[in-house]
């Protein structure tokens, strides 16, 4: 997957997704070149902001405290992606049930935007960092959308979108848990 492939996938079922179907990675394979890299930035974007910022966003928190909802959130973040390839895998009604591998590298996708926005934490106003995750996650809506149509779907259909509504409501609840247990303890 080219780097900027990823922009036209969150838009369309045939840019970037024909060459992912082309390749048959297998979950960890998937793992190391998909989801180690940004997860990890996103991680270290909150260090980042608890070292430079961390006045900002909770003032009486310590850098250690940070430290430790950085790693929480690596080590969720890394099992919410096999969380949803399970669940990819058992939602998707195709012919033959998906291979945990495919539905893996789709739920290994869909979160990049997200983990992307944590960029915004250059930037310490918790206005714009709100904003640009969800930007993150509405484009993680798209790939899963377009990612189920070219991986597994195949036709556009109505199916296919009460099939992305699906996957991605339990995937934003999933989220908003993540993000749930890791800042009310900061406020």
């Amino acid at each position: 997957m080219k780097p900027l492939s990823l922009f036209r996938m969150v838009v369309s079922s045939k840019e970037g997704w024909n060459d992912i179907a082309r390749t048959h990675p297998s979950p960890w394979g998937a793992f190391l070149k998909i989801v180690l890299f940004p997860s990890s930035v996103a991680a270290g974007m909150i260090l980042y902001a608890a070292w430079f910022h961390g006045d900002v966003y909770a003032p009486e928190v310590t850098f250690g405290y940070w430290a430790g909802v950085a790693v929480i959130f690596l080590l969720t973040s890394w099992g919410c992606v096999h969380v949803m390839a399970w669940f990819i895998r058992q939602a998707v009604h195709t012919d033959s049930r998906p291979s945990y591998a495919d539905s893996y590298r789709l739920a290994a996708i869909a979160p990049v935007p997200i983990w992307l926005s944590a960029l915004s934490l250059f930037v310490p106003i918790p206005l714009f960092n709100a904003l640009a995750a969800i930007l993150g996650l509405m484009a993680s809506g798209g790939l899963i959308y377009h990612g189920l149509d070219a991986l597994f779907e195949h036709d556009d259909s109505v199916r296919t979108e009460a099939l992305a509504y699906t996957v991605f409501s339990v995937g934003a609840l999933v989220w908003a848990l993540i993000v749930a247990l890791l800042v009310m303890p900061l406020l």
